[in-house]
């Protein structure tokens, strides 16, 4: 199947039209997936394009934090030195992208699966860039609708679940979805576990009152 066969115009940027990306996956998360992995892009270039993505997410979510997290009575916001530090905060987005996509990766390959964390890598950084314009239909619609604005966050994680099934559905040539979502699941709680003694050695957890 070629790519003007699933809706992909030449014309655009490496072969990729961003505007028919975006439809695509919204539409058909599966043939998106396939469309980025058969561009091959250099790894160069998949390193490039996740620098300029946290980068972006960064931005927005230092912009979206200062609407919704507010001082009260001259108290500093939580995380506040986080979010106040665009540098700081890309990060460890840049980490939560590597982390992501060496879990894509290595639990799609626990299960049978043969993808690779370079096409992992892509896909994920695809996957936040699609986020990207959900964030920032947030930050407009926060300062005017605040809930609905809160309602877009949720689907914001929805819909990085989602795709993230289907992408690493396509990465590893898996036929069921319910396979992946277990195998994420698993990752999860893995990390979670894992990330409690992190936070604990460097005092992160919240003090438990007597």
């Amino acid at each position: 199947m070629g790519r003007r066969d699933r809706g992909i115009d030449e014309d655009g940027m490496n072969g990729l039209n961003i505007r028919l990306l975006v439809g695509m996956t919204l539409r058909n998360p599966a043939q998106a997936a396939r469309a980025i992995l058969d561009v091959d892009y250099p790894l160069g270039v998949r390193w490039a394009l996740a620098v300029l993505v946290v980068s972006l997410a960064a931005i927005l979510a230092s912009l979206t934090a200062a609407l919704v997290t507010v001082p009260v009575d001259g108290e500093p916001r939580p995380y506040g030195w986080i979010v106040d530090q665009p540098l700081i905060l890309a990060g460890l987005q840049m980490a939560a992208v590597v982390l992501s996509a060496g879990l894509m990766a290595g639990v799609g390959r626990m299960f049978g699966g043969d993808g690779t964390f370079e096409d992992a890598l892509i896909l994920v950084v695809w996957i936040e860039a699609v986020l990207l314009l959900v964030q920032l239909a947030q930050i407009v619609l926060l300062p005017i609708m605040p809930g609905l604005g809160a309602l877009l966050g949720l689907a914001a994680a929805g819909m990085f679940f989602y795709l993230t099934v289907q992408f690493t559905k396509v990465l590893h040539g898996f036929r069921s979805g319910f396979k992946v979502f277990l195998g994420m699941v698993a990752a999860m709680f893995a990390f979670a576990f894992l990330l409690s003694f992190v936070a604990a050695a460097f005092g992160l957890l919240p003090e438990v009152p007597a």
